[in-house]
């Protein structure tokens, strides 16, 4: 597993060194040259899972930007939760003690425009979030500065917390990294159909108000987060055109044309803690890297 899309990133993203060059290139010929060929060179003998971790690409003495084995995915990790605060902050292990939430008006005949992201035909890659940052319909929540590196590797979720004045609506959910230049990289985002977050099998409709848990899956990544950088969490409710902006009105899905405006919340208090969960890597060190043999 390799920071790829589907094709090379796009220029303005961010390029990681040696992550297509003999390491990757070369496990990819050997499995071949062992399954098709029927070379022995000991090829089922390899650890099970290679991947490559991130890391900061504007500092030459930043961990990360490397390959490493293990036994099985994700690897041993401790899952922290970093609670979203009112005041726009992430974090780490701390709940909001109050009552409070986050609105927005969400129109999806103004949708919150891609940039970068796991995706075929448009941009793809890293991307700097910035310029849809600012937008009134994406709420911003972030940590303070890192003291030491911090590495996640492994399986990304958020819960929140939300309630809407629409029968069905998105919720988006983006990590990035925040580079003390204020650059904000994507890391990795997903996206849930309010109808669908108890089931995708079955439908289940919004109450005007209701605060609903909706878990949005943001895949996996591994990537460390150096010092003096910081830790973002983007949440919205669309992500056009990666991903189909919802109309709002509950109707099947493409019923027909009509759009509706949605007010939606993001609850941030005691009983209702919306957060993004981390794998904060605890396998062992130093890394192992994969070298072409």
């Amino acid at each position: 597993m390799g920071p790829w899309a589907h094709g090379p990133f796009t220029s303005e993203g961010i390029t990681y060194p040696n992550s297509e060059g003999p390491d990757a290139l070369g496990t990819a010929l050997r499995f071949f040259d062992h399954w098709a060929r029927g070379v022995d060179n000991g090829v089922p003998d390899d650890p099970p899972v290679q991947y490559y971790v991130m890391g900061d690409t504007t500092d030459p003495g930043a961990p990360g930007n490397h390959w490493r084995t293990a036994d099985n995915w994700p690897p041993p990790a401790k899952l922290v939760g970093f609670y979203f605060h009112p005041e726009g902050k992430l974090i780490p292990e701390v709940k909001p003690t109050g009552e409070d939430k986050r609105s927005y008006r969400y129109d999806p005949r103004d949708p919150v425009p891609t940039i970068g992201g796991q995706n075929l035909m448009i941009s793809m890659g890293p991307m700097d979030q910035r310029p849809v940052e600012g937008r009134e319909d994406v709420l911003l929540f972030t940590s303070e500065e890192l003291a030491e590196p911090l590495e996640v590797t492994g399986h990304i979720y958020a819960t929140l917390f939300i309630s809407s004045d629409r029968p069905d609506t998105d919720f988006t959910v983006k990590l990035t990294d925040v580079y003390p230049d204020g650059r904000s990289m994507l890391v990795s985002d997903g996206i849930m159909r309010a109808r669908f977050r108890d089931s995708f099998e079955r439908e289940t409709f919004l109450e005007p108000g209701q605060v609903c848990q909706v878990t949005v899956d943001l895949w996996s990544t591994s990537l460390i987060f150096n010092k003096g950088h910081r830790i973002r969490v983007a949440v919205s409710s669309s992500n056009s055109p990666r991903f189909d902006p919802n109309p709002n009105t509950g109707k099947p899905l493409r019923a027909d044309d009509e759009t509706q405006i949605a007010v939606n919340d993001v609850h941030l208090s005691k009983r209702h803690p919306s957060h993004i969960v981390l794998p904060i890597y605890a396998g062992p060190a130093p890394a192992q890297r994969v070298t072409a043999r």
